[in-house]
């Protein structure tokens, strides 16, 4: 994948413009390569003591079943952080992609609800492959990035179908780009199911092109839970606000008709505390 085609500039000719780099975006990139060199320093200083980090960190079906109900939990995290260090193209794949239509849809949907995007496919991505593991497939340790990147460029290719990149020298539609890799992905995985392992783990890829393509189409990749949560509070704030007003007027009345000695200790501290807020 190359630069950003824009088929909406004027002139015959198409315009090629690299995309800004955005905020989160940047953020992943700059997070991914620097665990990628941590793990690769230790990987060459001690392989061991790389190997003990990389089985606690990656996701491991057998040590979900075996160490059940207490499972590593953090390992739907962790894997996501982690590349094969014997090669950089598992790791700049991934980049590539969050670089190019990573910052597509941190555009259109703000940092926060963009790495919730990300966040949610690698998550659907794990979950897919720990279930084929539960129900027998035949699974091994995985690790990388690319359920959460798959996730991302479905959902930016589900968000503007319409619009074009540059796949090496040729013009696409992110919407044929995303059948095509949906097609791929989903032929790979059912070859992997009966037992033919090429080191890929497909099962993740597709939870995270699973969760893209949904997370579009019902309206949740709009969504921030952070800002439902304040939203939520704000307006718990202000009924409760009003409940007290409602309650001191109830009790003033109260004075007004039977006097100060007509209240209770709870009701006393309840006006004194109101007061105090004011």
């Amino acid at each position: 994948m190359s630069a950003r085609y824009t088929d909406d500039a004027p002139g015959p000719m198409p315009q090629f413009a690299f995309p800004r780099l955005t905020s989160a975006v940047k953020t992943l990139l700059i997070m991914l390569a620097a665990i990628q060199l941590v793990m690769f320093a230790l990987y060459m200083q001690s392989t061991p003591t790389y190997l003990r980090i990389l089985q606690v960190l990656w996701l491991d079906p057998s040590a979900w079943s075996e160490s059940f109900p207490l499972v590593p939990v953090w390992q739907l995290a962790t894997y996501g952080l982690l590349h094969d260090v014997q090669g950089l193209g598992h790791l700049l794949g991934n980049l590539m992609i969050l670089y190019f239509m990573g910052t597509m849809l941190e555009e259109e949907l703000g940092r926060r609800r963009f790495l919730w995007t990300y966040a949610g496919a690698q998550l659907a991505g794990a979950l897919l492959y720990l279930v084929a593991a539960w129900l027998g497939m035949p699974s091994h340790p995985a690790l990388g990035a690319s359920g959460a990147c798959y996730g991302v460029m479905i959902a930016a290719a589900t968000l503007f179908p319409e619009r074009r990149v540059y796949l090496l020298i040729f013009p696409i539609k992110l919407r044929w780009l995303a059948i095509g890799i949906l097609v791929l992905t989903l032929y790979a995985a059912l070859v992997q199911m009966k037992g033919v392992q090429d080191g890929t783990a497909h099962l993740i890829h597709l939870g995270g092109i699973a969760y893209g393509f949904l997370a579009v189409r019902t309206g949740l990749v709009r969504k921030d839970p952070v800002e439902i949560l304040e939203r939520r509070r704000a307006v718990a704030q202000v009924e409760r606000a009003t409940s007290d007003a409602q309650h001191v007027d109830q009790l003033l009345e109260k004075i007004a008709r039977q006097g100060i000695g007509s209240l209770s200790k709870s009701e006393r501290e309840f006006l004194k505390k109101a007061s105090s807020r004011k």
